[in-house]
């Protein structure tokens, strides 16, 4: 009887640790509709869905309130992009894993097919535009890309500042380069003006 009973708690207890240690693979979409993909906890799932759902709460207002001031901006030209950019928004693709490994060879199959397929889109773009934009269709597009990144940016922060945290987004933080840039400058400034005093120095 005691050798069953341990055994049955034994069994429950491996069940626990296999409940606690399964992860799914998510689909996470940002505001400009952008997509990766995350193994995550339970834990973590619920963490980042919480993020969102306050994030939703603040969105309409921030878009109206960036509207109004690009409305306001008579240098405008363009209408305010602020319909192209939606919230945050996440989801679990296929079921759960109870083995991480599995979970993260699954992540890499789905970022490849992701990325075959916007190779392929990018790949009829260009075959589409190439030799038939004027100088004056790619200025224009140039504008509305310059229109469409002013909306991302004007939403994204009053969305940040209602939060008092910022809303994270895919790709790269091309506004920390000139920082880390400037960074290197001053450092190499620092490392001549010491080389320049050791010189003077023999």
């Amino acid at each position: 009887m005691r050798v069953t009973g341990w055994l049955g708690l034994a069994m429950c207890v491996a069940a626990g640790v296999a409940r606690a240690e399964m992860v799914s693979v998510v689909q996470i979409t940002d505001m400009r509709g952008l997509t990766a993909f995350e193994v995550m906890s339970r834990e973590e799932y619920a963490a980042i869905q919480k993020e969102i759902k306050e994030e939703m709460a603040v969105y309409q207002a921030a878009a109206a309130d960036a509207k109004k001031e690009w409305d306001a901006n008579k240098e405008n030209k363009l209408p305010f992009q602020g319909n192209r950019i939606k919230p945050r928004s996440v989801k679990k693709v296929g079921a759960d894993f109870s083995d991480r490994e599995k979970a993260d060879k699954r992540k890499a199959q789905l970022e490849e097919r992701a990325a075959e397929k916007q190779l392929e889109e990018m790949e009829k773009e260009s075959k589409k535009k190439k030799g038939k934009e004027s100088e004056d269709d790619i200025a224009k597009e140039e504008a509305r890309v310059k229109a469409y990144d002013d909306a991302f940016a004007m939403i994204s922060k009053r969305m940040g500042d209602k939060l008092g945290r910022p809303v994270p987004s895919i790709g790269f933080a091309f506004e920390a380069a000139p920082e880390k840039g400037s960074d290197a400058k001053k450092d190499d400034k620092k490392a001549d003006k010491k080389d320049e005093k050791k010189a003077g120095g023999h």
